[in-house]
């Protein structure tokens, strides 16, 4: 029997959500702004009815960044999910973020359908996926074994470039966030929201916290 085609898995991947149900999926400020005016809601109105906070934990070598921070000053209820989860650094990288609500599914994902209910203004994260990594020359196959698409399709040079311009785009929003701070770079921030560590969500946060930990980090 013949392997599936690439057409048809990408059928399959219409059909499929998992990606969807696995990750939190986040957003950058341009993504929001185009997002909210395809729903016809200002940024503020998007930003309240779909998003939560995510702050994403990664062990960092030293306290020198403005969005490191010694583990000592993260509390200690968090602490102990953190190192319960296998983290095991003194220094913590705080990477602040604005990503979609989400119970059992992506709040933009229809399970009556099966599909996206904005395909077509998705952010660039889902747009890539499964061809999306902080990591280059990967298994895609390995890393995502669920999804299909993963193991009948390779990415092209113009995947490769979108790729590029994403971790570009990513790490200049970081250093945007470090240099002018959080609010400065969001016009509109969500209240409250979820840590995540390694891919998995071990606690909740709200911004007040946030901000004291982003404080206790470029005053340290």
């Amino acid at each position: 029997m013949n392997p599936p085609s690439a057409e048809q898995i990408y059928a399959i991947c219409k059909t499929c959500g998992e990606c969807c149900k696995r990750y939190a999926i986040s957003v950058l400020p341009r993504e929001l702004a185009r997002e909210a005016k395809f729903f016809k809601l200002s940024e503020k109105e998007f930003t309240a009815i779909y998003t939560r906070l995510l702050v994403q934990i990664v062990p960092f070598s030293s306290g020198q960044h403005p969005l490191s921070l010694h583990t000592s000053m993260i509390p200690q209820n968090v602490w102990k999910k953190l190192q319960a989860a296998g983290f095991s650094s003194d220094y913590a990288m705080i990477l602040p973020m604005v990503g979609f609500k989400k119970k059992e599914y992506c709040v933009f994902f229809d399970p009556k359908t099966t599909s996206c209910t904005m395909h077509e203004v998705k952010p660039a994260q889902c747009t890539l996926f499964p061809f999306t990594s902080v990591e280059k020359n990967i298994d895609y196959a390995k890393a995502y074994d669920f999804c299909e698409l993963s193991r009948v399709e390779k990415p092209t040079n113009e995947i490769f470039a979108a790729q590029d311009a994403q971790r570009v785009e990513m790490r200049n929003y970081f250093d945007a966030v470090a240099e002018k701070g959080l609010s400065n770079v969001w016009k509109n921030i969500p209240n409250a929201g979820d840590i995540i560590y390694n891919g998995k969500i071990i606690s909740t946060i709200t911004l007040n916290e946030l901000n004291e930990w982003l404080a206790a980090a470029k005053n340290k």
